[in-house]
């Protein structure tokens, strides 16, 4: 049973107005898309939407007829020659043929990356925020990966024209990307030092580095969104409190390792006879000191029911930030048909979900969902023919000319190999990049057929508690309606006097 009041929740603003008990995790590729961080941010909390592969989603929309109407949020963008040269370049009236292969953009360098590259990312971010935040006047915000830096410069631009509240960040830990983002906001030139394979330290360092007027020609400054970077320990948020530059983040969110997508490796660097993480209590972050830190900050990973919201509370935290429950609502980008096996599946405990220390080639542990008919079952991803036609998770290293190149661990081995890798580095890596596309309705027309799905979600998901075998569906106010179920204690100030509750809802 639920008590009859839950903890006072601390009071924290932003933009002027106090921070909501729910975040809406960001998830996978346009996973956490426009529509679902629209609805959530409608409902009064923080909608999310993930900069992963945004450009990617964008071009295939386009050759798709553009059913959202990228384009028609794009007549406002500052870069007009660029929105023609898109228009020009992808867009099929109607939709391209369903048999036939969408149309790439090349794969971003690492070292002299293209402007009209950065224009890509740029763009593509712009357009997933505007649509997001059409109509209302609540928060949203972008989730990225920090591993991916390549990508964070244009995409953190494109957010800070589409006036985005808040950027999300983990996989990682971003230190230089707080200072880029005051930077890029400022209209300067900002950079990311990139971690090369096999580098020597005489031959660095090395940076990717973005220039907001090149990208954006007559760019002027915006305000930052601001930062919230994730973390999974109180010994990283005291690192990142240190090192960031001052009011370079705003609060934390605070991450276990049973939330889906990428998970922090453990810290005794355990493994099973797997090769999957093993985890133990030095992976428990001490809420404690976090909260006496006094910055506002989310738990998340586990943390998706009513009791979980409360217990968050009681130890200082702001709420919860939600994803594997909202990653199956009907606002999520996932396409119904998808939603719905999956619904079935883990209402009929066929479903499981196993935290896999080799399926990412980032080397991070990433949470995979083992349903049928999907590459999350092992047998299925074994048999699928490699490519790295995306190149989204490459890793940089220096081919035989000293110059910087990219390969991935997922690519075909003797490609790796080619390159410089080794064979066993390979074993057992999944293509996320294809899969996380293919499971938005955005998979790739290979020579061998289209490419599969391939699921993550949290250790919570298989104990669903929304939806049914038999109505398999639910919505983003059917989950706030669910973890809101108890009554909210006054709010209590810094100095002991009861203040209004912020509105919810």
């Amino acid at each position: 049973m639920l008590p009859s009041a839950s903890p006072a929740p601390p009071v924290f603003t932003l933009a002027g107005r106090p921070l909501p008990p729910i975040v809406q995790g960001g998830m996978g590729i346009a996973v956490s898309g426009w529509r679902l961080a629209r609805a959530v941010s409608l409902l009064g909390h923080i909608g999310i939407v993930s900069g992963t592969a945004i450009d990617m989603v964008l071009v295939r929309e386009l050759q798709n007829g553009d059913p959202n109407g990228r384009l028609r949020v794009l007549e406002d963008y500052p870069d007009q020659a660029y929105v023609a040269w898109l228009r020009d370049t992808f867009y099929v009236e109607g939709g391209k043929a369903a048999d036939a292969p969408y149309k790439l953009l090349p794969i971003h360098k690492f070292g002299n990356p293209t402007v009209r590259s950065q224009q890509a990312l740029a763009a593509a971010m712009y357009t997933e925020v505007r649509l997001a935040k059409e109509g209302h006047n609540g928060l949203v915000g972008i989730n990225l990966l920090a591993k991916v830096k390549r990508h964070t410069l244009a995409a953190l631009l494109g957010a800070i024209l589409a006036d985005a509240d808040l950027v999300v960040m983990g996989a990682g830990i971003p230190i230089e990307e707080a200072e880029a983002l005051q930077k890029l906001a400022a209209g300067e030139a900002a950079r990311l030092r990139l971690d090369v394979d096999g580098a020597a330290a005489t031959d660095g360092p090395f940076y990717y580095t973005l220039d907001p007027s090149a990208v954006v020609p007559g760019y002027t400054p915006h305000p930052a969104p601001a930062f919230f970077p994730i973390v999974s320990s109180d010994a990283l948020a005291n690192i990142l409190e240190k090192k960031i530059v001052p009011g370079g983040f705003a609060g934390f969110i605070v991450e276990h390792h049973t939330a889906g997508g990428h998970n922090a490796p453990p810290r005794n660097k355990g493994v099973d006879e797997n090769q999957n993480p093993v985890y133990d209590g030095r992976d428990e972050a001490n809420l404690a000191k976090i909260a006496a830190m006094g910055y506002p900050f989310y738990v998340a990973g586990g943390y998706g029911s009513p009791e979980a919201l409360r217990r968050a509370w009681a130890v200082g935290a702001v709420g919860v930030q939600i994803g594997s429950l909202f990653s199956l609502c009907d606002e999520s980008g996932y396409p119904d048909n998808y939603k719905q096996h999956l619904i079935r599946e883990i209402h009929l405990g066929r479903a499981k979900i196993r935290t896999d220390g080799r399926a990412s080639p980032t080397g991070f542990p990433f949470k995979v969902v083992e349903v049928a008919g999907t590459l999350g079952l092992p047998e299925l991803q074994r048999k699928r023919t490699r490519i790295c036609d995306l190149g989204y998770l490459q890793n940089a290293y220096l081919d035989g000319k000293g110059k910087l190149q990219g390969r991935c661990a997922s690519e075909p081995v003797d490609d790796y190999v080619r390159k410089g890798g080794r064979a066993e580095d390979t074993d057992r890596r999944a293509c996320l990049c294809n899969g996380l596309a293919a499971n938005i309705g955005l998979g790739q027309q290979q020579k061998w057929g289209e490419e599969q799905t391939f699921f993550t979600g949290g250790d919570d998901l298989v104990n669903l508690p929304l939806g049914s075998a038999e109505t398999p569906r639910y919505s983003a106010a059917d989950v706030i309606d669910y973890l809101m179920a108890a009554p909210v204690a006054p709010v209590v100030s810094g100095d002991g006097a009861a203040v209004a509750a912020p509105e919810l809802a």
